[in-house]
């Protein structure tokens, strides 16, 4: 595993996972246990996942960006027997009560006060965190072998402040999906696989540590991904040999930015494909990408609740057409109408999906599991596709009311719940609407409370900020006087559409004073934020809501603005606001804005 430049050579790795046993077991978490992760050190999550998985403990990865009290309702919600928590996390906010934790110190290398703790730090003196225990701890055998319907991984498909759905996959469905990848993928010991995606992700997970561990692979990847650092991340496909990039289309949205000056990157005799997930792929996007770069990118399609994947477009070429998501392998799959009948071939129908890789369930909900699979073991997927006559599966919609943006998936009740606690609010209605860089963008629509002043968008966006993780915050939110019903009272979403469409998404508002001012402007709209916050200096890993896909949003918004366009150099030169402006001064003519 190569993090950041840094390699941990499998010895090392497996030292250190049998060393987590030993802490483990000294620590009473027996097989059987869930333990919780929250941290952004790959290194260790990886070391602490597969070791947890060797010795039978379920675990869940949380995302380390979720707010404290998305945090606290998430471990409530999971409710596991022992957490590794990162110092600086730790520290930004409450635990549930009597939670077992272990904090896990920044790592400053061998010759820092870290690494020097390590060498002195022993079990259950809290000498450097967990890093310390582990380093103090002799290393202890795994296992033989664990029962194949023993819960593995647990994954929050959607929701941490609201009805969470917690994914529980067992051994069986791990090694299902990762037998299929064998199948599809050419993953082996010389691959070079390169994942930038989130390990809270299944796909960071299983296109990552898991995948490269029973392959003997090498995993690529940085600390955490930024998308000023996309240049440096795509040099180090040519540098460092890569024969595997999984990304999400967004990322592929700014590759074509990039296109004319990285072009040479993917031209290696390893280099095999590029696999993106995670969201819907565009078609023009899909094939502007492989034009450009004269590489394959391959479409994958599944959910948390199938491990990862059930259906390919490619590598192959009996799976590859562009514009769809291929066909299913080592799964069944059928399209049905609202009465479970299968639909004829060209008609859409609900997907759903059969296999050894659907979950066992949602963890303490029987009821939301019984409605999610059938007494015959299929899966909906809440998903609308056609099917053609060569068996290659076209998504046309969604039947639930998920939002996807970024690639991740985004429950819309909890945006409405979360807005419920304004006290001005007396009803919302959350629902997402088609971004070309995002898949969809979040919007909202509330009802101010009879009696109570009408808030504005202003004090609702600085309200969720306190309660939901960046990427839910609205993209633009409208008070109305009363939400659009149908006579049975339900929301008429696609009025509330139209309205959204014809009034805008709050971009196109006047902007005002100095080209500073101005694009600070344009930065507070996209990241959700006041300009009072925004500074010359304001960065994105210090400013809320500036994250690689609202980098994306801010660069589309600032050449409409100026009717500009912002080459290749000058996106990845943008690492702060300044830079922006800088660049946007240049390139105005000189007698004004």
């Amino acid at each position: 595993m190569v993090v950041d430049g840094k390699p941990l050579t499998y010895g090392r790795f497996i030292d250190r996972m049998g060393r987590i046993n030993a802490l483990l077991a000294s620590k009473d978490i027996a097989q059987g246990a869930r333990v919780a992760i929250v941290s952004e050190d790959p290194a260790m999550v990886a070391a602490l996942l597969l070791a947890c998985l060797r010795a039978g403990i379920a675990v869940v990865n949380l995302n380390p960006d979720m707010t404290p009290p998305e945090r606290m309702n998430a471990l409530v919600a999971c409710d596991p027997a022992h957490l590794f928590i990162d110092r600086a996390i730790f520290e930004a906010g409450p635990l549930p009560a009597g939670l077992a934790h272990a904090v896990i110190e920044a790592d400053t290398g061998p010759s820092g006060l870290i690494g020097k703790l390590l060498k002195r730090g022993a079990p259950g003196t809290g000498q450097g965190g967990l890093r310390a225990e582990i380093e103090a701890t002799a290393p202890a055998p795994f296992p033989q072998a664990i029962a194949p319907g023993t819960i593995g991984l647990m994954l929050f498909t959607s929701g941490t402040t609201s009805a969470p759905k917690i994914v529980q996959l067992s051994h069986a469905n791990l090694a299902a999906q990762l037998s299929t990848f064998g199948k599809v993928y050419d993953y082996d010991a010389d691959s070079r696989i390169l994942n930038p995606l989130p390990m809270h992700f299944t796909d960071g997970i299983l296109h990552g540590p898991l995948v490269a561990f029973v392959t003997g692979a090498t995993l690529y990847r940085p600390r955490r991904f930024n998308v000023h650092e996309l240049g440096a991340l795509l040099d180090g496909v040519y540098r460092d040999r890569i024969t595997h990039f999984n990304l999400v289309p967004a990322m592929l949205s700014l590759m074509d930015r990039l296109g004319e000056e990285y072009r040479s990157v993917f031209a290696t005799d390893e280099f095999r494909y590029i696999r993106s997930s995670g969201d819907r792929l565009p078609e023009a996007l899909w094939r502007a990408v492989q034009d450009r770069y004269g590489v394959r990118v391959i479409n994958t399609y599944g959910l948390s609740e199938t491990v990862c994947e059930a259906i390919y477009c490619g590598p192959s070429e009996q799976t590859f057409r562009i514009g769809t998501i291929g066909k299913p392998v080592d799964c069944e799959i059928r399209l049905v109408d609202g009465e479970g009948n299968d639909v004829p071939e060209g008609v859409a129908g609900e997907l759903v999906i059969r296999g050894g890789n659907i979950m066992v369930g949602y963890l303490g909900r029987p009821d939301l599991t019984e409605a999610a699979i059938d007494a015959d073991g299929w899966f909906r997927t809440g998903d609308l596709a056609t099917i053609d006559a060569e068996g290659f599966v076209t998504i046309t919609g969604r039947k639930k009311a998920l939002i996807i943006s970024g690639g991740v998936n985004i429950q819309p009740q909890e945006i409405v719940d979360a807005l419920m606690t304004h006290p001005a609010v007396a009803e919302a209605h959350v629902f997402g609407l088609p971004d070309p860089v995002w898949g969809e963008r979040v919007v909202a629509a509330v009802v101010a409370r009879p009696g109570a002043a009408q808030p504005d968008e202003a004090a609702l966006t600085e309200h969720l900020r306190a309660l939901v993780s960046a990427n839910k915050v609205p993209r633009a939110i409208r008070v109305l006087e009363a939400l659009p019903r149908n006579p049975a009272g339900k929301v008429l979403v696609e009025a509330l559409r139209q309205m959204f469409a014809g009034a805008g998404d709050g971009s196109g508002a006047a902007l005002t004073g100095s080209l500073e001012e101005q694009i600070r402007q344009i930065a507070a709209h996209v990241f959700t934020c006041s300009p009072d916050e925004l500074r010359l200096s304001s960065q994105p890993r210090s400013t809320f809501g500036w994250d690689s896909f609202a980098h994306l949003t801010l660069i589309g918004e600032i050449e409409r603005q100026y009717g500009i366009t912002l080459s290749a150099r000058d996106v990845l030169r943008v690492t702060t606001l300044g830079h922006l402006v800088e660049i946007v001064g240049e390139k105005l003519p000189r007698t004004g804005t």
